[in-house]
């Protein structure tokens, strides 16, 4: 009679620990994301490796969804469905945009499908959110590459993609001009603008202008800016400090005028993770692999301790200046 007392206290002890660590398991929800990108070369890889950052995370998981185009403007981006559905319909500009940019690439392998893809695209009403990436150089004004023609297809792209989710969130992603901004050789395309490091500060209201702009219209969900090129500045500002070991200059981390190298693109992965799920990247894994398998990113533990810092602390400071009156 007291063994099966025993087991009796032992099954209900077993059966209580198991519901309440079944009840634990189920109360850690984990937030899941499945965003759609419209992006090019400095766009590249980021989703990829926020992808790589949640790989082994339990309580985040993303997907992703990407067009690219090779420096394309969003201009020549939504021109992509309109050349599709008629040929005939783009007008001049959009038919000289399509001699000088490629259309779009399309590999399902690595989730690169043009945005009006029927299954992979945003009309599969899949994206819970929208990244958006303009072109650069791109100036506050009313002349060519003005922000004006930024704020019109940054609004065309979320009145196509709400009709398959209304609730989908849209978000800017802020970029950066070329490294040799303000000096005597200047940038392609350029005008005459300030040094690198001071243009990131001078470039904010900018960007800040289509945000504001399309958040006036009090769209059902407000966009946000993904602020990478102050994340960049902040980590250009610690180089300078000599709190950066091994590093001496910004331009070390560009692979050559504008497009940067992994240490950068693992930055701006972290300042996309910060916003996009709202939580702090510090303690993610410093080791990524592409999609297949093959190694990405290796960095040592505190050069990626100190870009997860940089990129939480500058998204932090960034909600805050917003909310300040």
């Amino acid at each position: 009679m007291k063994r099966i007392s025993v087991v009796i206290r032992l099954f209900l002890y077993t059966s209580f620990f198991s519901c309440a660590q079944t009840s634990l398991q189920e109360n850690v929800q984990q937030e899941k994301i499945k965003a759609f990108y419209i992006g090019h070369s400095l766009s590249d890889g980021i989703p990829e490796m926020l992808w790589g950052l949640t790989q082994k995370e339990d309580t985040v998981h993303f997907e992703y969804g990407y067009q690219r185009i090779n420096g394309s403007p969003l201009r020549h981006q939504w021109n992509q469905m309109l050349n599709k559905r008629n040929p005939e319909y783009i007008d001049q500009l959009g038919n000289e945009m399509l001699k000088v940019f490629d259309s779009a690439i399309t590999d399902p392998g690595v989730h690169i499908y043009p945005f009006y893809h029927e299954t992979g695209g945003l009309p599969s009403g899949q994206y819970t959110h929208l990244v958006l990436t303009e072109s650069v150089p791109r100036y506050l004004g009313s002349s060519w590459g003005n922000i004006e023609d930024t704020y019109r297809y940054v609004d065309s792209f979320y009145n196509y993609t709400k009709q398959f989710n209304p609730d989908i969130k849209p978000y800017l992603y802020e970029v950066w001009h070329c490294i040799k901004s303000g000096t005597p050789t200047g940038c392609d395309y350029d005008r005459d603008a300030r040094p690198f490091r001071e243009r990131l500060t001078e470039d904010l209201p900018m960007w800040e202008e289509v945000v504001k702009r399309f958040n006036k219209k009090d769209p059902r969900q407000k966009m946000k800016l993904i602020p990478v090129g102050q994340a960049i500045g902040n980590l250009s500002d610690a180089i300078e400090r000599r709190e950066v070991p091994g590093i001496h200059s910004i331009k070390e981390l560009f692979s050559d005028d504008i497009h940067v190298n992994d240490t950068l693109r693992y930055l701006s992965a972290c300042v996309h993770y910060a916003t996009l799920f709202e939580r702090d990247p510090t303690g993610l894994t410093n080791e990524l692999n592409r999609l297949w398998g093959e190694p990405y990113v290796k960095l040592n533990q505190e050069m990626a301790l100190l870009l997860q810092k940089i990129a939480w602390e500058t998204v932090q400071q960034y909600i805050a200046s917003k909310e300040t009156p």
